[in-house]
């Protein structure tokens, strides 16, 4: 959203090679996916003509009669200027991951929470309900409690006055940035991966787990190696491999690069629980949110809609109560 936003033109250093294209992000992936489709094109292309070439050598490279002929097409292979194999793109592997079990249609409420840090109060009687199938966003300022309110709702943090409940057959998984902190670092990816709950076979481990880019070898990778991106990318492989019903993540995208989020948001358009979650990243929101909560002051406020609607909600409101002052 940002280069979106800004950029006019990109430059892509890829494979020790540069590439400029014009334009924002929108139109480097088009223009990108345009240059691959033709490279690739061409390459088969004269693949195709060196195998035909080629197998005229091979046959009749031997004989008098066409000996000439066949050093002559040999001298022609030699002579062309070899287009390279396209690089292995970090394209979105396109799987079907495994579904939570249906939970009741009220997942999770508040009521009357009150919350504070020392004499610092967050919350004051808040009520909040979430239901299934949910997939808001919190937003809001800085320092306003969306964090401590997902935590709330997690049960990482401990109701200090009113009421939490989850309704029938909920599940609860919370992913924040700390999560990577509870991988065991002298695992491998896959034997992370396969130390779930759930029994995962091997080949249902590492396709899940080329999702998330880790390709051949890297899965025998130790965890303890890992940039703090690769582990990121560990730990939610693991919880979207046994996902809970209701799922809170705290900042998903943070370390992740752009093929990445296209593989989180692959995985979670799938998702068919309810999902709660904060996040700064506007692309990843538009794409994956469908309702919106403000937190702010203390006040919850709900809106019916996605990210668009609740900018153009809130610029109404704004509009409209500037015009009432005047």
């Amino acid at each position: 959203a940002f280069l979106n936003a800004l950029a006019g033109s990109i430059v892509e250093i890829r494979a020790g090679r540069v590439h400029r294209y014009r334009g924002n992000y929108d139109a480097y992936r088009e223009q990108r996916e345009q240059r691959g489709a033709q490279h690739l094109a061409a390459y088969k292309n004269q693949q195709a003509e060196i195998a035909r070439l080629q197998r005229f050598v091979d046959r009749f490279g031997a004989k008098n009669t066409k000996a000439t002929q066949a050093k002559s097409k040999a001298k022609q292979i030699e002579r062309m200027e070899k287009i390279e194999a396209p690089e292995e793109e970090d394209r979105v592997i396109r799987i079907r991951f495994p579904q939570p079990p249906r939970s009741g249609l009220r997942v999770a409420s508040l009521e009357g929470v009150h919350h504070a840090y020392g004499d610092v109060v967050v919350y004051r009687g808040i009520d909040y309900t979430a239901e299934r199938g949910q997939r808001t966003v919190f937003v809001g300022p800085n320092g306003a409690g969306k964090s401590t309110l997902l935590k709330i709702l997690a049960g990482v943090l401990p109701v200090q006055r009113g009421m939490r409940a989850l309704g029938h057959n909920v599940s609860v998984g919370y992913y924040s940035q700390n999560r990577v902190e509870s991988l065991d670092p002298r695992n491998t990816v896959l034997e992370e991966v396969q130390g779930i709950a759930r029994p995962v076979p091997e080949v249902e481990a590492r396709t899940v787990l080329g999702s998330f880019l880790f390709r051949r070898d890297d899965v025998f990778k130790r965890v303890g190696v890992l940039s703090g991106g690769e582990k990121s990318r560990l730990a939610l492989a693991k919880i979207l491999l046994d996902p809970p019903n209701l799922l809170l993540m705290d900042e998903p995208t943070t370390h992740l690069d752009m093929a990445s989020i296209e593989a989180l948001i692959h995985a979670l358009d799938q998702y068919r629980g309810t999902l709660l979650f904060i996040s700064h990243d506007v692309y990843f929101i538009r794409a994956i949110a469908t309702s919106v909560l403000h937190i702010s002051g203390g006040a919850l406020t709900p809106y019916a809609g996605g990210y668009d609607y609740y900018l153009e909600d809130r610029k109404s409101t704004r509009l409209n109560s500037s015009h009432r002052i005047r």
